[in-house]
Formats: C-alpha cells, sequence, structure tokens
C-alpha cells in the first residue's frame, strides 16, 4: 500500500546569495525591475503574474491570478472587465494586496497600495496590442457572472467575431485598466534555516521611500 505524503515534511531549502539593503536600489521600481527581469531570464512561466488580492462591502477578502503590464507612472498597470468581481470590489474599496513569486530563484514581491483607472487612452492603446481573438474574448465574456455552459460562451464568441469582420475590433467601456498606487513594497529573498532575508520600502512622501529590514 503507498504510504500517504505528509505535506507538514515538505520543505525547499533556500541556498541563495544574501539581499543586501545597502545594495538594493533606493527606488523600489528599480529594484522591482531588476528582479522581474531574473525572472523573465531565468525562464519562468508566467512570471508577470501576480496574486491580486481585494476586499468586498463585508470585509471579505478574495484573491485571483492577474498579469502584470506596465510599470508606469511609479504604479504597477494590470488590465480587466470593469464589471467583474474584482472590480466592483474596487469600486467599494480601493485598497489591494498584491503578490510576486518566482520559486525557481526564491523570490518574492509583496506590494499594499490603492488603485485608480488608467485613462481611456491608455486603456485604448493597450487594447489594440492585443490579439484579435483575446479581444473578441474581451467582448463575449461577461466576467464573474454565471454561465449556463462553455457553449454558450463560444457561441457569442462566433456572434461577436462576426460582428468585427473587416474592421476593427474598438474597446468596449466595460473593458479597462487599473494602476495599483503602492506605499508598500517588500522584498524577500528565500535564505537557508528559514532565516529569510526581508527588505521593506515605506512610502513617506511624494518622492520619498523609507528602506529597513524585517525578522524572517
Amino acid at each position: 500500500m503507498k504510504r500517504k505524503t505528509d505535506i507538514s515534511q515538505i520543505r525547499f531549502k533556500y541556498k541563495k546569495k544574501p539581499l543586501s539593503i545597502k545594495e538594493s536600489d533606493s527606488n523600489p521600481f528599480k529594484q522591482f525591475s531588476k528582479w522581474l527581469n531574473e525572472a523573465i531570464k531565468n525562464k519562468i512561466f508566467e512570471s508577470t503574474a501576480m496574486t491580486l488580492s481585494t476586499v468586498n462591502k463585508i470585509n471579505k477578502v478574495s484573491s485571483r491570478i492577474v498579469l502584470l503590464k506596465g510599470i508606469e507612472n511609479n504604479s504597477f498597470v494590470f488590465y480587466t472587465n470593469i464589471n467583474s468581481r474584482k472590480s466592483k470590489e474596487l469600486k467599494n474599496n480601493k485598497n489591494v494586496a498584491a503578490v510576486f513569486w518566482w520559486p525557481q530563484i526564491g523570490k518574492q514581491i509583496r506590494i499594499e497600495g490603492y488603485v485608480k483607472l488608467v485613462d481611456k487612452k491608455r486603456a485604448d492603446y493597450y487594447f489594440s496590442t492585443r490579439s484579435r481573438k483575446s479581444q473578441i474574448g474581451a467582448w463575449a465574456s461577461n466576467q464573474s457572472s454565471i454561465l449556463k455552459d462553455r457553449k454558450t460562451l463560444l457561441k457569442r464568441f462566433e456572434i461577436i467575431k462576426k460582428r468585427f469582420v473587416n474592421k476593427d475590433v474598438l474597446r468596449p467601456k466595460f473593458w479597462s485598466g487599473y494602476e495599483i498606487k503602492p506605499f508598500l513594497i517588500e522584498f524577500w529573498q528565500g535564505r537557508e534555516n528559514r532565516l529569510h532575508d526581508r527588505i521593506v520600502y515605506k512610502k513617506i512622501n511624494q518622492k520619498r521611500w523609507k528602506k529597513y529590514r524585517l525578522n524572517p
């Protein structure tokens, strides 16, 4: 009989170089870009994927994976259907938390901040860069609403596809993007014996960040 795996004993030994607070960039966005580029260089699957957590009207938290699509205006940008559950929760409470996790390089970045919608021109431009099928998919999906079956979705996709034959697929009004304006960014580096390195950047004012180390 095969023995059941004891998940409490699953451990990974981190053997990474130290994360020095002196060598960390004074600008957290530059430090973020440095780590993101390392993740991309190491060909980590979906290296731009981040867990986004939002809060509803009765203070219940929900999380999901979204893709980072830009680092602009000292903010992290993602796009979505603004009728989705996440967007409804963001309309009620603009505070968010986000996490990037790259296990292959033993790094994690945690972000706390608030959101604001991107302007229409930026949303239009990004939407125009998406593949045509993804553009049609955005029109076809009533994101987060109950779906009877997949056939219904595919049928709607084909209807939208025919509507835009020989035409540009314009961005639907219910689809846009958000900027996460962070007030705290934490960089976590896995180390041996669970003595991990944690460096936090906390926003002091519009231009200044305070940098300090945390216990693991």
